[in-house]
């Protein structure tokens, strides 16, 4: 499908049914997310596909992520949790 044009009604409740041929073409079953965008008199939907990784992948990434942050001076979880715990003890305290 390329370019093809149909017209739909917009419910009481802003909710439009995407044609199936439309639906088809994109890829798009139930419980696919878009993004919706809008200005002036037109509104696009855009299909969010994120990337799949695999929990390796996630894990790595994790790990990648707390390094940089450790080593730009963030505090780690376990610095956050003491932070938090002062915190309330002070607040407890009053």
């Amino acid at each position: 499908m390329s370019g093809a044009s149909n017209v739909v009604t917009m419910s009481s409740k802003g909710q439009v049914v995407v044609p199936r041929a439309v639906r088809d073409a994109v890829h798009a079953d139930a419980g696919t997310e878009f993004i919706v965008y809008g200005k002036g008199d037109t509104i696009v939907l855009k299909k969010i596909q994120l990337p799949k990784f695999s929990q390796k992948e996630l894990d790595q990434l994790v790990t990648q992520a707390e390094e940089t942050l450790q080593a730009a001076g963030f505090a780690t979880e376990d610095d956050v949790r003491q932070l938090v715990k002062d915190a309330v003890q002070k607040t407890r305290q009053r």
